[in-house]
């Protein structure tokens, strides 16, 4: 009962802003490149890969709660009111990404097949790691410099990993003999990662 209380402020209170803008940026994308003709499908994959990272980035701004100073003492455990701030920027970045891949797969030339479900684990990974970072940031921080600060986080992690290449390197590409082995490595991360979510939204005091 107390949750469906706290869903519409918590709702009304995110700032919904950057996913909003992210998500039309990746349906458009996935709309409008190579305009004209059927969308190849090395760039639908390059396009929802990128897309995936900065669903997750922007997903941290929801995290975000600017009256931190002043709920800390408020009946509401903070943990649920971080957990529903993540479960609210989960889903719409997984809907938007889910969006943009219905659009690319539908563009894709006769023949032409995505590995929707491996790619799929990639972006929820990448929104997971954006949410933990603002997360993180916003224990000793506020305001959007914390979900600034988060989106460096995934940024650097991403980074590193596209550096570090080898058989079983993240980011392989579909035709790659390891595909399949390297998405169960995405599965496992993304345990843990929730887990640290969960210490990152305890309360403050």
């Amino acid at each position: 009962m107390l949750v469906i209380q706290l869903i519409r402020p918590i709702a009304r209170a995110i700032d919904w802003l950057p996913l909003a803008a992210t998500g039309t940026l990746a349906v458009v994308m996935a709309s409008v490149i190579e305009g004209g003709s059927a969308l190849r499908v090395g760039t639908a994959f390059t396009l929802l890969r990128m897309m995936g990272v900065m669903l997750g980035a922007a997903a941290g701004f929801a995290v975000i709660d600017e009256m931190t100073a002043s709920t800390g003492a408020a009946p509401v455990p903070r943990w649920l009111r971080q957990w529903l701030r993540c479960g609210f920027g989960s889903l719409a970045a997984g809907l938007l990404w889910g969006i943009a891949c219905a659009v690319a797969v539908a563009r894709l030339p006769v023949g032409g097949e995505l590995r929707v479900a491996g790619m799929a684990v990639e972006a929820a990974v990448c929104i997971a790691i954006g949410l933990l970072s603002a997360s993180v940031a916003g224990r000793r921080h506020q305001g959007k410099a914390t979900a600034l600060a988060g989106m460096g986080g995934l940024l650097v992690i991403v980074s590193v990993s596209l550096v570090l290449r080898g058989p079983y390197w993240p980011w392989l590409y579909p035709e790659e003999e390891n595909w399949e082995i390297v998405h169960y490595g995405w599965v496992a991360v993304l345990l843990p990662v929730l887990a640290a979510l969960g210490w990152a939204s305890r309360d403050l005091r």
